[in-house]
């Protein structure tokens, strides 16, 4: 019994499960075991490694009980061998994964239409190109998909596999998730962020077959995807995942007690506006303040004329 409990057997314990712990998160990242779960995929990835762990650590305490101190202390080597190459082969692919991404991330990511560290829509000058509402904001199922194609100008007559792409965008995952590796040169997304997942691309038309995206938000340019690998979501049901917005012209699209362009102003004070109910024109919002209690809610005309009367902010 007291062989359990000497300090060869104790490193033993530690070393087994801290390299097969390793071993596992290592291996089912490179599998993609979390591919097509979002943010919940890191936490699959991690499981195989924390039950990896689990199952080496039993063998170790099983080991020790039928061999010798010596086999131990020289099972002690090989894993501390064993774990100090894999930490070395674990910094060197990391440093060259992010050594190819530097080389080949497109330097217009840098310039996205709107703000990544925000994610903010802002309000356009006279002098910048204003984007059509559109339908909508998508998302390439990245997950699912390690390229996604742009078609030019397709017959939409024919199904998609009948034309041949004109571009194409290439994703890679890595250990801390999804990264771009090439795009189009012209590519300007509404909202890039892949730290939290989030390629946000504005809907212009759709099709059984394709759905035609602004490509570029600083000139109109468009290009249509395969439907089929986008996951679309129309304004109502977009605007209603977020968890605050405001009005882009308050004075004269203020809150109001009802959905009535000459109903009563809300005049309760408030920090933030987040939407609970949408219908064609109007929004039902909740006036929370800056500790995000609520103090009652109003109605604010969201949209007219095909354009945007309000912002919204994706990470707050």
């Amino acid at each position: 019994m007291k062989a359990y409990f000497k300090p060869s057997s104790i490193l033993f314990y530690l070393l087994s499960a801290l390299l097969f712990f390793l071993l596992g998160t290592v291996l089912a990242g490179i599998a993609g075991a979390g591919k097509g779960q979002g943010l919940a995929g890191g936490a699959i990835v991690l499981g195989y490694g924390v039950m990896a762990g689990c199952f080496a650590l039993i063998a170790a305490i099983v080991t020790v009980g039928f061999v010798k101190e010596s086999r131990v202390r020289s099972f002690n080597k090989i894993l501390a061998a064993i774990f100090v190459l894999l930490i070395i082969f674990i910094i060197y692919r990391f440093q060259t994964r992010q050594a190819a991404l530097n080389q080949a991330k497109p330097s217009q990511f840098e310039k996205t239409a709107y703000p990544a560290a925000t994610a903010v829509v802002p309000a356009y000058t006279q002098d910048q190109y204003t984007p059509p509402m559109g339908l909508g904001m998508g998302t390439p199922k990245f997950y699912e998909y390690d390229v996604v194609y742009f078609y030019g100008n397709p017959n939409l007559e024919k199904p998609v596999s009948d034309h041949t792409p004109t571009d194409s965008l290439v994703f890679q995952r890595t250990e801390i998730g999804i990264e771009i590796v090439s795009a189009p040169p012209w590519f300007v997304p509404a909202h890039l962020k892949l730290d939290y997942d989030m390629l946000f691309l504005r809907v212009v038309s759709i099709h059984s077959e394709f759905i035609e995206v602004m490509a570029n938000e600083t000139n109109g340019q468009t290009a249509y995807m395969d439907r089929s690998k986008f996951n679309l979501r129309y304004w109502p049901e977009f605007l209603l995942t977020i968890n605050s917005i405001e009005p882009l012209h308050p004075q004269d699209y203020p809150v109001r007690v009802k959905p009535l362009s000459h109903a009563g102003i809300v005049s309760t004070p408030y920090a933030f506006l987040k939407p609970l109910k949408i219908s064609s024109q109007w929004m039902q919002v909740e006036l929370l303040d800056e500790h995000f209690k609520s103090h009652g809610k109003g109605w604010i005309m969201w949209r007219e004329n095909d354009r945007l009367l309000i912002a919204y902010s994706l990470l707050s």
